[in-house]
Order: structure tokens, then sequence, then C-alpha cells
């Protein structure tokens, strides 16, 4: 499975050690994916292209909602289609 840094934004137990709101973590892309969805983390931008690591289709229409909030600063509707919601993120990416 995939390894993706996030930085956290709260506080949280990963696998029975107190990881604290700012620090940066390598997790198992699933990991990272509940903690996006529960705003308790950020995805950290790297050299590769995390596009091309985080399959958006695998990604539910919450996780997707979040994840344009939380990266790409982009607000979206509950009442748009997941492909809508993801080739917006697309487009978002892309500027």
């Amino acid at each position: 499975m995939n390894k993706v840094l996030i930085k956290l934004t709260a506080a949280v137990v990963i696998e029975g050690v107190i990881r604290r709101a700012g620090e940066e973590i390598e997790i198992n892309e699933q990991l990272a994916k509940e903690l996006l969805y529960r705003g308790r983390g950020t995805l950290v931008e790297s050299n590769n292209d995390h596009e091309d690591e985080i399959d958006l289709s695998k990604m539910t229409k919450a996780q997707l909602i979040e994840f344009a909030k939380s990266e790409y600063d982009v607000e979206l509707e509950n009442s748009l289609t997941k492909e809508q919601i993801i080739e917006a993120i697309q487009s978002a990416a892309e500027e």
C-alpha cells in the first residue's frame, strides 16, 4: 500500500503512539484518507505528483469534498455528482 505524508491538525493516537498537531507523519493511504476525512490532517505536498498517488475514484463524495477544501481551498456543493467533484479537483490541480 502507498505511503502518504500528512501534517496533523489535531492530536491523534497512531499505532499506540500519541502524535501531536503540526507533526508530519508518513502513513498508509487508507489511514491518511480517514484522517483527512475526519479533518485531523492535511496532505503535505512533495516533489512527486500526489494526484498520481491518490485514486480519487476510490474516495467517497464526502472525502472528495473535504479533499478539495483542504488541498485546493475549493468549496463544492453536496449536490454535485462524484464525477463532477473529481473534475473540479482535477481542474484545481491543473491551475
